[in-house]
């Protein structure tokens, strides 16, 4: 097993052998493991998961180191956290499902954001915290092309609508409407898309024309077949271009 971790050490710090590293792992993780992620993702070797059986990965995606992925609600064959496809997550994401996170297609995270759908129970103090247990009743959807600053925090159950955009330092508490500028703590929607205009505006009360969830994953689907760079990923690819 020792000969094993080496060798996988060795090729994941190669640019060159990238290809051989995944095809590698993959095939490792077939023969020891009962679950298999599609060997077209790249998952920094560091990340955590807490019911692993109970997360469900699309192709194309990428996640990045430090990252923690914990499903709180672990009954039967549920998924608690499910991502689709064409994803980047940055460093040190944190998510932590209560019913469940859903992640549509072409995500971008910043790092340092968190994703918490799930809390501990609070209603007798007498009891200490970590033992009261946690909710699964709020769900975290977010749809298609939403890409989140740096430090963006999402609790509760919210909705982030496709086409939207978080900035840096935000807390989201409640359902943001697609193609949404949003940025504050509190969070607050400032801009949406007018596709009359093809601009942000500011004036949006009386914004009808939206692309539909269906219509904008037809649009995306051009992109599909790009393969996203793992380079910013991890520290194993960090002077690849020092």
């Amino acid at each position: 097993m020792d000969k094993i971790n080496r060798m996988k050490n060795f090729l994941k710090k190669s640019k060159v052998l990238r290809k051989i590293y995944n095809n590698f792992n993959f095939a490792y993780k077939k023969r020891y493991s009962s679950y298999v992620i599609d060997k077209s993702n790249y998952f920094d070797p560091s990340i955590h998961y807490i019911g692993l059986k109970h997360i469900q990965f699309g192709y194309n995606n990428v996640v990045s180191e430090g990252t923690w992925f914990n499903v709180n609600k672990r009954i039967d064959a549920e998924i608690g956290i499910e991502m689709g496809h064409n994803c980047y997550i940055g460093k040190r994401n944190f998510f932590s499902s209560g019913k469940e996170i859903i992640i549509g297609d072409f995500f971008m995270s910043g790092i340092n954001c968190s994703f918490l759908g799930s809390d501990h129970k609070f209603e007798d103090p007498l009891v200490p915290y970590m033992f009261t247990g946690t909710t699964d009743c709020n769900a975290i959807i977010i749809g298609d092309n939403v890409w989140l600053g740096a430090n963006v925090t999402i609790i509760g159950d919210v909705t982030i609508g496709h086409g939207s955009i978080i900035g840096a330092n935000s807390l989201v508490t409640r359902t943001i409407p697609p193609f949404s500028l949003v940025v504050g703590s509190p969070a607050r929607v400032i801009k949406r898309f007018d596709f009359s205009n093809n601009i942000w505006t500011t004036d949006f009360s009386e914004l009808r024309d939206f692309i539909s969830e269906s219509e904008y994953k037809e649009q995306l689907a051009q992109f599909k077949e790009r393969e996203i760079s793992p380079f910013p990923s991890g520290k194993s690819f960090g002077d690849l271009f020092s």
